[in-house]
Order: C-alpha cells, then sequence, then structure tokens
C-alpha cells in the first residue's frame, strides 16, 4: 500500500515534465540582438563596414529625379574639339569699302564630320610667291568673344580691316599671291592663293573669330 502511494507521485511528476518539454517546442526562440538584421530606420549612429560604401540615397530622400542628368547640357553644342587646320577650309570675300575703310570678309568652313570649336585671334599674313611675307602680320582689332561652336559644314569667320588707297600718304603694300592664316591655338595654317587683301595706310588688322 505504502509502494503504490509513492509511485503515484512520480508519475505525476514525470507526466509534468513531458507536457513542458512538448509545449516548447511549438514557440521559435525571439532571435539575440546581435543576430537580427538592421532595419531601414535604425538608429543614427550605426556604424558603416569599413572598406564599403553605405547605401545611396533613394531620389526621394534626396529630392532629384531617378535619371542622372545627361553629361553635356551644361552648354548646348558645347565641345572640347580645337578645329585644325586640316579640317578647315577658307575663303576671302570681296572688298566691302565706307568712309575710307576697307573690310574683308575672311570665312572658315568646318569639313571635318564632327562640330569643333575656335576661340581668338587667327594669325594672317600676306605672302609672295618666293614665300616671303609683305609687310608684317595682321595686328588684333577688337574684343575676345566667346568660344565659337562650328558644327560640320558650317561656317565662322573674321574681318579683316584695311584703308582706301590715298587716306594716308604712307602708300599701299605690294599684292600678294598668297593669304596664309593660321587658326586660333593651331600650328598649322591655311593658304589660299589670291591678290587680295591690297592693305593701304600701313592699316590691316583682323577681328577674333566669331561665328
Amino acid at each position: 500500500m505504502l509502494r503504490r502511494q509513492v509511485l503515484v507521485p512520480v508519475a505525476i511528476a514525470a507526466i509534468t515534465l513531458v507536457t513542458a518539454g512538448c509545449g516548447g517546442t511549438d514557440v521559435p526562440a525571439e532571435p539575440s540582438a546581435a543576430s537580427r538584421p538592421a532595419s531601414a530606420g535604425s538608429a543614427p549612429g550605426s556604424a558603416t563596414p569599413s572598406g564599403t560604401d553605405s547605401a545611396a540615397p533613394t531620389p526621394a530622400a534626396t529630392g532629384g529625379s531617378a535619371d542622372p542628368k545627361p553629361a553635356g547640357t551644361a552648354g548646348a553644342g558645347s565641345t572640347d574639339r580645337r578645329c585644325k587646320a586640316e579640317g578647315l577650309k577658307m575663303s576671302l570675300g570681296r572688298s566691302d569699302a565706307g568712309a575710307g575703310q576697307i573690310y574683308y570678309r575672311l570665312t572658315l568652313t568646318n569639313e571635318s564630320g564632327a562640330a569643333c570649336t575656335l576661340r581668338g585671334f587667327p594669325g594672317v599674313s600676306l605672302i609672295k610667291r618666293d614665300g616671303s611675307v609683305i609687310g608684317v602680320p595682321a595686328e588684333r582689332e577688337g574684343g575676345m568673344p566667346e568660344q565659337t561652336v562650328i558644327g560640320p559644314g558650317r561656317t565662322a569667320g573674321v574681318t579683316l580691316h584695311t584703308l582706301n588707297q590715298g587716306i594716308k600718304d604712307s602708300g599701299c603694300w605690294a599684292r600678294p599671291d598668297y593669304l596664309r592664316v593660321y587658326p586660333p591655338g593651331s600650328r598649322d595654317a591655311l593658304t589660299l592663293r589670291t591678290s587680295l587683301p591690297h592693305i593701304c595706310g600701313d592699316r590691316f588688322t583682323t577681328t577674333a573669330v566669331a561665328g
């Protein structure tokens, strides 16, 4: 009778332990703070791993658009390619007279397949058949305009300035056989066979290149 009384409490204790063990397997354990993935709104001061970049902000956070600004929009038609003498063709217009002043329009045409730029004053000289220079190269006249972009097949130019014969007592230079022009920034020249311009009064100037 005593033995049955002892076995009953032992059996009840065993059943209680088994029940407690079974109930614990149905609920997963909460991960520790060290293994829990960080949320998008994690607290300030969280460190970025060394040697890596933090994630780039979204457009909504920065107020910008989703697409980056296209390259080359700083100036319409802007380019860094300087025009070379080999890609240019030169022509000289007829004289334009007024109040004793004579002007010639010297035109440069871009014959290359890409846009190019010119900025500044060209070097302009009158050349004899033997290659010697008549007088002195053209002096600069006027200000420096902005950089000129010349598209394929488009033109830019300068104005050559002299005086009408008889305006000054210094007379006129000999007529040239060639006109030699160095585009701004170029060490290569363009040569045009012509007897113009006819320089008189020791006045021979050129403007800067403009469209």
